[in-house]
């Protein structure tokens, strides 16, 4: 039994399939397979039921939480030595708030903090949230609420709220009169955009659906392109498209009987607090105060607020 057993015993867990554990790990199925067998051999019987749907025995259900166990040691070890070493830390952040508010403090912060290793990982909330609690990040912003059952003991070091628009190209918003309704909106333009910045849709935006002639779902960077191009409208953070809004591209729309919408994001420590890690505390420090000067600082911890400056 060895460390990459444990890893890819818990891989196909998660994902429910060795074909997509062994893409994960980036190594054959056959690999795979042969260390799920070794590992079965070394603990003495089956760990999988194998079948169309691959499940845990009792077996494999027992051993989980204590592989597991296994690998979060392994990993908080690595990162103590790194750390020890020459500094280290991991942050794992909402793809949205990439540009507005973690780039800019990167920046701040290697400048004085130059042989500091950093470790950037973007996505949606759902892969932010399996970095956390696969504690694969020192700190994280992720979507809040949190709903995931798995990270229930999770609290935040601040809350973000930031405030959703609806979008549209200058050239649409030229051609709406000063009142404008849903209705007119769609009259001009009647694609509408279901964007996936929440964790789950809020009603009124869903509902607003119904009232357009197409409606279709994809990810930010593709819904903002069409918009730009004055073929739909969609729901877009206003942290996002600023430089848009100020240079005129793009126009949030405030239709009459169009509803108010935020979205919430947090702050989290992924691995322990930040009062006995000054790297991590700067960090949640540097994020808040960027934050803070975006205008969307909800609240935060005192321990990142005493003294501050704005980033």
């Amino acid at each position: 039994m060895d460390i990459d057993h444990l890893r890819t015993f818990d891989r196909i867990v998660r994902d429910g399939s060795f074909t997509k554990a062994a893409a994960r790990l980036s190594v054959t199925q056959a690999t795979v397979s042969m260390r799920i067998r070794a590992l079965e051999e070394g603990l003495g019987g089956p760990l999988f039921e194998r079948g169309r749907k691959v499940r845990l025995t009792e077996r494999g259900a027992t051993f989980l939480p204590y592989a597991r166990r296994v690998l979060t040691t392994m990993l908080e070890g690595v990162d103590a030595i790194r750390a020890a070493e020459r500094g280290r830390i991991a942050i794992g952040t909402l793809r949205s708030l990439v540009s507005p508010l973690v780039s800019p403090v990167m920046v701040s912060f290697l400048a004085e903090y130059p042989l500091v290793e950093v470790v950037l990982r973007e996505g949606n909330h759902g892969s932010v949230a399996e970095r956390v609690h696969d504690r694969g990040v020192d700190l994280a912003i992720m979507g809040w609420p949190n709903l995931d059952p798995l990270l229930d003991e999770l609290f935040p070091l601040a809350i973000f709220r930031e405030k959703v628009v609806l979008t549209a190209s200058a050239g649409v918003a030229e051609r709406l009169p000063a009142d404008a309704g849903l209705d007119d909106v769609f009259a001009v333009v009647p694609h509408y955009l279901l964007l996936g910045w929440w964790q789950v849709f809020p009603d009124t935006v869903m509902q607003i659906g119904l009232r357009a002639r197409a409606v279709s779902r994809m990810p930010g960077g593709p819904g903002l392109a069409l918009i730009r191009a004055g073929l739909a409208v969609g729901y877009m953070p206003r942290t996002w498209i600023e430089d848009d809004l100020a240079a005129g591209r793009l126009v949030a729309l405030s239709p009459a009987d169009g509803p108010q919408v935020s979205r919430d994001s947090a702050l989290v420590a992924a691995r322990g607090g930040v009062a006995d890690a000054p790297l991590k505390l700067e960090l949640a420090r540097r994020l808040t105060a960027r934050a803070r000067t975006l205008g969307i600082l909800e609240r935060a911890d005192p321990l990142l607020t005493t003294g501050l400056k704005d980033e």
